[in-house]
């Protein structure tokens, strides 16, 4: 596909004209693009596109009909809760005889590719995923859902939350509509000496900032899932806990080496919401307060 000209999601509007109902851009999600659109009954040319495209239909029945490196029209019909799957970068035209209500996820091939070579062990450019014109697809649908509440009404994690969902997405395309069957090559060792002290020197120097998930697999060069997996291999526990032990004793150690910095400040320093919160986690994991910890 190098040098061809790949429309985004952005642009899905000028081959599939319709009323935008939905749209994730404005809040910035990281590799994961989510719009709704309201369209009447039309006959389209789609462009290749630089990501898949899941399509949710929400509400009406319609035949859908489309065609992509044949003459043949493949045609089935689309009620709520059914998927359509269009593949990155393949022309295809499609076309309904019903006004329809539709949600779109919309997925980077280049993200699914880093998910299926540092997942699977296998570039993606050995293997296709295949359009679908209708499928029944439960999980698929489950993942839309969840994206339309978190796009409405939010929440805490919201970045987290988002990078987990675009991840569990990919891997269920590779899975289940990758023309060449695979198996992921199952991760049997931890993290080595080199990677060990990245991620140790990365959290100590930004241990009063917040660190995420994809922080940590950045410096790796691997993906979420892998490094979760190597970690727990490693350290017997998840990122966040292994994160939580390094504030409190970071903590611990201004609270002993510097009396006279507020609580308030020690907990900022230390990456913790608040002193509120660093309470409750050192009660929780000492069994004292900070105060106590001072004292001492």
């Amino acid at each position: 596909m190098e040098g061809k000209n790949l429309i985004i999601p952005d642009e899905i509007q000028q081959w599939i004209p319709g009323k935008l109902t939905l749209d994730s851009q404005t809040h910035n999600w990281d590799g994961l693009t989510f719009k709704g659109y309201y369209y009447s009954d039309q006959d389209v040319h789609i462009p290749a596109m630089r990501d898949y495209m899941i399509v949710n239909y929400k509400q009406h029945a319609a035949e859908m009909r489309c065609k992509h490196d044949s003459p043949v029209w493949q045609s089935k019909i689309v009620k709520p809760g059914h998927i359509s799957l269009l593949t990155y970068g393949e022309d295809s035209r499609w076309s309904w005889d019903n006004q329809i209500s539709v949600s779109h996820i919309y997925l980077p091939h280049k993200d699914v590719n880093l998910i299926s070579t540092q997942i699977f062990n296998q570039e993606i450019s050995a293997f296709k995923i295949k359009p679908q014109v209708s499928i029944e697809d439960p999980i698929l649908d489950s993942y839309f859902n969840l994206l339309e509440h978190e796009l409405k009404i939010g929440g805490i994690g919201g970045d987290l939350f988002i990078e987990s969902i675009k991840n569990q997405i990919a891997i269920h395309l590779l899975r289940h509509f990758a023309d060449l069957d695979f198996s992921e090559k199952m991760c049997s060792s931890g993290l080595n000496k080199t990677q060990k002290e990245l991620l140790f020197d990365y959290i100590q120097h930004h241990i009063g900032l917040k660190i995420t998930l994809a922080d940590l697999a950045r410096i790796l060069n691997m993906s979420v899932p892998h490094l979760m997996r190597k970690f727990k291999i490693e350290f017997g526990q998840s990122p966040a806990n292994y994160i939580m032990d390094l504030r409190v004793k970071y903590a611990k150690k201004l609270l002993q080496s510097k009396p006279d910095l507020p609580l308030k400040a020690v907990a900022l320093d230390s990456g913790f919401c608040d002193q509120s919160h660093m309470s409750r986690v050192f009660q929780k994991t000492l069994n004292k307060t900070p105060l106590e910890i001072r004292r001492r």
